[in-house]
């Protein structure tokens, strides 16, 4: 996840450039928080767990609620992440709508998720949550495992259409390969045969028109344009 966060943060100190104080609002936050940023900060954050908010240092002001139906104020900050947390959703536009609202004009809303069509996104859409939780007990993560719903709203291209259709344009929309699945390739010799036939295959099939299924998160920097653009 390094490569994501470094890329985003490259891009969204950019396009803050100048800003002597930004007030963040970070979106089912958790525990902790993912992206650097230049300015000064005024950190609210926002989390249905009562105890993983209480284990973040970083936020001021802790909410604590449902990104996907709690009244955000309109207009309030000038960047919303949101990371890593759509997938445990049942309704993410609802999330989204959410937090389109209470940017202003010109904020950034940042989004990390996984790819549901990449190998890891199909294999986790497809098996039960006591299978996430055998696997990553197998792999010894240590971190809190939530139910996981990947719903198709949250696929990279109907990421990118809601921002058309909102009044975002897309600064940012990147995939990367992730540390879960690098590990378990190389881990188990079994899987990382079967990761590398799954991706020559569909890269044949395809003639290379698709991407790779081993790219299985993704990172979106969204910019809210101006009502009169």
């Amino acid at each position: 996840m390094a490569e994501l966060e470094q890329s985003v943060s490259e891009v969204a100190n950019t396009l803050l450039a100048g800003k002597e104080r930004i007030k963040l609002l970070e979106a089912g936050c958790g525990s902790s928080s993912h992206i650097h940023f230049n300015a000064q900060l005024q950190v609210v954050g926002i989390d249905i767990a009562p105890e993983e908010l209480d284990k973040n240092t970083v936020v001021q002001e802790k909410i604590v609620g449902d990104i996907q139906e709690y009244p955000l104020p309109n207009g309030e900050f000038d960047v919303v992440i949101c990371w890593m947390v759509l997938e445990h959703l049942p309704r993410p536009k609802d999330a989204l709508m959410n937090m389109s609202r209470t940017l202003r004009p010109q904020g950034l809303m940042i989004l990390g998720f996984p790819n549901l069509m990449s190998v890891k996104g199909i294999v986790t859409k497809l098996t039960p949550f006591w299978f996430h939780e055998f696997f990553y007990k197998i792999m010894k993560y240590q971190s809190r495992h939530f139910p996981t719903f990947l719903r198709a709203d949250i696929l990279p291209k109907n990421i990118v259409q809601f921002a058309e259709q909102n009044g975002f344009s897309v600064e940012l929309c990147k995939l990367v390969e992730g540390g879960v699945s690098k590990k378990v390739r190389r881990r188990f010799v079994v899987a990382d045969w079967m990761f590398r036939a799954i991706d020559a295959t569909t890269k044949a099939v395809s003639f290379g028109g698709l991407q790779s299924p081993l790219l299985d998160n993704c990172a979106v920097v969204l910019r809210k344009l101006p009502q009169n653009a």
